[in-house]
């Protein structure tokens, strides 16, 4: 069983009109979705937008499925010029940009102390044919050039407001971690909104193709 995390119905539907459904149901209000997609038995829910929402579904889904690896799949922003819109990346590590004691603990920005580290692991399949690069969260999207400067002396290029919470939940309980972002909007840019709905439902009508390749690959 593979565990699927996605925040949004429309960053979802491809990926559920491709599936033998099994089995839907809600979960406090959160959609979720049994039945095996591209030769493998998943569950997929839909966490909703931010951090806690997808950091609570991942946790579901592991105590109650037990599964061998998480995949969050979702859209996020490109931050630099190192990604491009409409791709799709991997990331092999994550960060929560707006977790911050640096001003209490003399700490770097995202630094978590019980965990002794800013970046949370993600898993890359051996001989991937994905681009990879770094992700950093927050709950807020982020286009002002202050958020932009930040993430990027982090050392990410991507950001979205789930993924560095699921990596957390997965390294707690031991649970290998996917990640797989495509690409909407370059922030630090004033069409950046603009952008995010002009590229979003061409993105999200790839994941599709695109979890099945990582699935093929894993």
């Amino acid at each position: 069983m593979i565990g699927l995390v996605v925040a949004l119905s429309s960053e979802a539907k491809s990926v559920i009109d491709n599936m033998k459904i099994e089995k839907e149901y809600d979960l406090c209000g959160k959609k979720v979705v049994e039945g095996e997609f591209n030769d493998e038995n998943v569950v997929l829910i839909i966490s909703s937008i931010g951090k806690v929402n997808s950091a609570l579904s991942t946790q579901y889904l592991i105590d109650k499925y037990f599964p061998k690896c998480i995949i969050n799949f979702g859209t996020c922003g490109g931050l630099n010029n190192s990604v491009e819109r409409l791709n799709y990346y991997l990331a092999d590590k994550c960060a929560q940009y707006d977790f911050d004691l640096s001003q209490l603990d003399n700490v770097p920005v995202g630094f978590i102390q019980d965990y002794n580290l800013v970046f949370f692991p993600a898993n890359l399949p051996k001989n991937t044919t994905f681009k990879v690069t770094t992700l950093a969260s927050s709950d807020r999207f982020t286009c002002k050039d202050e958020d932009v400067k930040l993430v990027n002396d982090m050392g990410a290029s991507i950001c979205d407001m789930e993924g560095g919470a699921i990596a957390q939940v997965c390294l707690t309980n031991g649970v290998p971690l996917y990640v797989l972002k495509g690409i909407t909007d370059v922030s630090g840019s004033s069409t950046a909104p603009e952008q995010f709905y002009i590229n979003l439902k061409t993105v999200c009508d790839g994941f599709s193709n695109q979890l099945a390749k990582l699935i093929a690959e894993i």
